[in-house]
């Protein structure tokens, strides 16, 4: 890890020409997922109007991620990765054009076949995208950049949540389909600027097998214990962020009675806590390295916060209050999420990185695919506080016993290296 000297200001990332194309192509796809997302769901439940049609969206939505990630993170290491994230693009464009197609035939499957091969092909383009960073940035801007690419994402969630619904309505869904799609080309046009050279492989580097290299992904996850708290910690949150989807929504509409405009209010607060998080998150480590000790006074005492705040949400029925838990706990969230990914750059070698990312994505995949189905047979029978409470528990226990785990962990690392120096 490179020292700093404290009170050093960093560099900003954007002072790199190629971070800046990547940031710019991703600020207009986002927009266009985000104004999709919203033109989808009432575009799916216009065709069919039931909860099931909007679930099976979200369904072709989730689980081509999971498989997907798996079997195709060793591209993002075999690959040139500017060259992935261009073909994933154009791919997206079409697959997209598919679900226009699909919409003006007024067939539900063709809309989710055309989302879950959209979904599968994308599940490279994140581990690309963030394999890439560490690569064309120095090591010190990490923290920084996904900072940066979190205020990126929620910025544009509460902007085009705001805007998707009146666009919508005043230019036609299918407008903003045809925006998300060539979004797409947009994005690879600003990709294709980026003057990137991969790291060259090791020379007489024999061919791997391609279900070994999954398989060295997760070998190499297993032999670094910071990885392995973020991939468990982010299981138990994506775990819990299944039940708060379904709770969340149930709250609004039954205990508040503040009907879909609350739900509506409700992510834009969440977005907006996302933003301060985040940008709280950026101003810490602007003249601070970003070591273990993040795990220690940030990861796991942040994610501990965040389920508090679940269950004292959950029991309050004053609608302004619930507001103002809400965007707190979720500033806790923002601040492990950018925890989260820095950790996957930092602790992953080059080599392995994109499986790293993968893997990791299939594991958060996993957890919501446990987690949606069963809290959604079950989670109607379940008190909102003690739901919130269930939540609570979950968080706080996983963080407290991941954060033994890798305290020990690192003190028995520095032990054996200890005794290897003095022997």
């Amino acid at each position: 890890m490179s020292a700093q000297t404290a009170g050093e200001q960093l560099p900003s990332p954007f002072k790199n020409r190629n971070f800046t194309y990547l940031y710019l192509g991703q600020l207009v796809s986002q927009f266009g997922d985000w104004f999709k997302t919203i033109a989808l769901i009432g575009i799916v439940y216009g065709l069919n109007p039931s909860a099931g049609s909007v679930g099976g969206m979200f369904i072709a939505s989730v689980l081509p991620v999971l498989f997907g990630g798996i079997f195709l993170g060793p591209l993002v290491d075999r690959w040139n990765k500017k060259h992935l994230m261009i073909w994933v693009d154009i791919i997206r464009f079409v697959f997209t054009l598919g679900i226009i197609w699909g919409t003006q035939i007024e067939s539900l499957w063709v809309i989710y076949g055309c989302i879950a091969a959209a979904s599968f092909v994308s599940s490279t383009f994140a581990p690309a995208r963030s394999s890439v960073i560490p690569e064309i940035l120095n090591e010190k801007n990490l923290i920084q950049a996904t900072s940066s690419f979190a205020l990126l994402t929620s910025t544009t969630m509460v902007v085009a949540s705001a805007l998707g619904g009146l666009l919508a309505d005043w230019v036609g869904v299918l407008a903003i389909l045809y925006f998300d799609a060539f979004s797409y080309l947009v994005s690879a046009v600003f990709i294709g600027m980026m003057k990137y050279t991969p790291r060259p492989k090791p020379a007489g580097a024999a061919r791997v097998p391609y279900l070994k290299q999954v398989k060295e992904g997760i070998d190499f996850v297993r032999s670094r214990p910071q990885l392995v708290s973020v991939f468990w910690l982010q299981a138990w949150r994506d775990f819990c962020l299944g039940f708060v989807y379904i709770l969340f929504s149930l709250y609004v509409l039954n205990e508040l009675d503040k009907g879909n405009t609350g739900i509506g209010i409700g992510y834009s607060v969440t977005a907006i806590a996302y933003v301060i998080g985040a940008w709280y998150i950026k101003r810490r480590f602007k003249s601070k390295p970003f070591d273990d000790t993040a795990f220690f006074k940030i990861y796991f005492p942040f994610n501990m916060l965040y389920g508090i705040g679940l269950g004292v949400m959950f029991s309050i029925q004053n609608w302004y209050l619930f507001l103002t838990v809400l965007l707190v706990a979720n500033i806790f969230q923002s601040g492990v999420n950018v925890i989260t990914e820095t950790s996957l750059m930092t602790y992953s070698k080059p080599e392995v990185r994109g499986r790293v990312f993968a893997s990791w994505l299939s594991m958060s995949r996993l957890a919501y695919g446990i987690s949606l189905p069963l809290f959604s047979a079950i989670g109607g029978f379940i008190p909102s506080h003690y739901g919130g409470y269930l939540l609570t528990v979950i968080c706080v226990v996983s963080s407290g016993v991941l954060f033994l785990w890798l305290k020990g962990k690192l003190q028995t690392q520095k032990e054996d290296a200890s005794t290897l120096t003095r022997g």
